[in-house]
């Protein structure tokens, strides 16, 4: 199996906007800001440090995570069960309340130790650590562990996603959730591809932007295409990398991504329930052929505009990755670039701008159908008999909670012409 490569610039993680609908699970990629590359060596230096710093932020927030949650989620809560009149808190105890708040702080332990899985891990893998021996992880452990520092604003939503996002992409559990956008997909794939034998299909290369934690991508080498993810987020390749490549058995590792979650609940059983991941193991990829796996950490635009990416893919597919952009435009001229004539793109998700409304932020937001007449508009040839207006999908949804958001998201397919010039220069 293929690792984590790195080209044009390291995954970087900066403070972002967290939107959302009245509590609605995000989709985000954590908006990244994008880097020019075309500074001095000086600057590329400053980057490089940049860089490095917001991946020792991201390990911070990691490492913390235990911290953060026994203060603000189970001591608090304590605290305020035990500031009750003492009848009320006789009524409250009766009822196991406070055994199961217990419960829950041994299970904020248990996530933590997985979570010093994934920051050790990536002082021996394939994604650059801060971390680079036993005595280092353990020195940065104890610092965060007694809570002398803490970590940037909003990482810590970002690790509690990252759990979630491990049910969504590597449990039995996400299965629903990824049937729902997945599914369509590769079967959309699966028939532009018909005609290539099952065996022979390693030879179509299938770019997955903005990958997550990879399953989509995986799922279809699975298939037996060989297929990229990009993914810009370090929340994203550290998590991802600990899966794919330090896993040695499927269910290998427990986690308990509802503990955090007090409010529409039905049962503490639910909350506290077990997740185990990943649901298959990576390693034993069932593909046929040559087909080729691969994730590459860095900024879609910068890593897939750059001259070696010319008409290098025969798809590519995104889900939930265009409303990412601050202009869509720079997203589908890098994927025009990188496709080769006659590819097709397939894309799945809603139109939850990320920059929208971000104060310091550049941004245009398009509707559903101004979207899809922006990339007809550009020169790509949309399939009408795929097109479909709405397919509901819920993203990181705790699926025994009391209230789910579920995404009115569309689905279209385009291909680039064999012959032909973007468009986008001339609008």
């Amino acid at each position: 199996m293929a690792g984590h490569s790195h080209r044009a610039q390291q995954a970087c993680e900066h403070d972002g906007h967290a939107h959302s609908h009245g509590g609605a699970e995000e989709h985000g990629r954590h908006h990244p800001h994008v880097h020019s590359h075309d500074a001095a060596a000086d600057d590329d230096e400053a980057e490089a440090e940049a860089e490095a710093s917001a991946l020792a932020d991201v390990v911070a927030a990691l490492l913390y995570y235990k911290t953060f949650m026994l203060n603000s989620g189970i001591y608090r809560r304590l605290h305020h069960i035990d500031e009750l009149p003492a009848r009320h808190r006789a009524v409250v105890s009766s009822l196991g309340i406070i055994d199961k708040i217990k419960d829950a702080e041994r299970l904020v332990r248990e996530n933590y130790r997985f979570l010093q899985g994934i920051v050790h891990a990536s002082a021996v893998g394939a994604v650059p650590s801060p971390i680079d021996s036993p005595e280092q992880f353990k020195a940065w452990s104890g610092e965060f562990l007694d809570g002398r520092d803490g970590p940037r604003s909003g990482h810590m939503e970002k690790v509690l996603s990252t759990l979630k996002q491990l049910v969504r992409d590597w449990s039995e559990e996400g299965r629903a959730e990824r049937d729902q956008t997945y599914g369509p997909i590769i079967g959309s794939l699966e028939r532009e591809f018909a005609g290539v034998a099952p065996e022979d299909r390693g030879a179509i290369r299938v770019l997955v932007p903005g990958a997550g934690l990879g399953r989509l991508a995986f799922d279809i080498c699975c298939r037996g295409f060989s297929s990229q993810g990009n993914e810009f987020s370090y929340f994203m390749l550290l998590a991802s990398n600990y899966i794919l490549n330090q896993t040695q058995a499927a269910g290998q590792h427990t986690i308990y991504p509802f503990v955090h979650q007090f409010s529409n609940v039905a049962t503490a059983a639910d909350q506290l329930r077990p997740v185990r991941v990943p649901d298959v193991l990576p390693s034993d990829m069932p593909h046929a052929g040559t087909a080729a796996f691969s994730m590459v950490a860095g900024d879609f635009i910068e890593v897939y505009s750059a001259e070696s990416e010319r008409e290098q893919w025969d798809a590519i597919v995104t889900c939930f990755f265009v409303d990412t952009a601050k202009n869509a435009l720079a997203y589908l001229d890098t994927m025009w670039h990188a496709m080769k004539p006659g590819a097709v793109w397939i894309n799945l998700g809603p139109l939850l701008w990320h920059f929208d409304g971000i104060e310091g932020e550049s941004s245009v937001e398009f509707t559903r159908d101004e979207f899809v007449a922006l990339v007809a508009a550009v020169g790509f040839k949309l399939d009408d008999a795929q097109f479909r207006e709405c397919v509901p999908a819920t993203y990181t949804a705790n699926s025994r909670g009391m209230l789910q958001y579920t995404y009115s998201s569309f689905m279209c397919v385009a291909r680039k012409p064999r012959q032909g010039a973007p468009l986008s220069s001339s609008l």
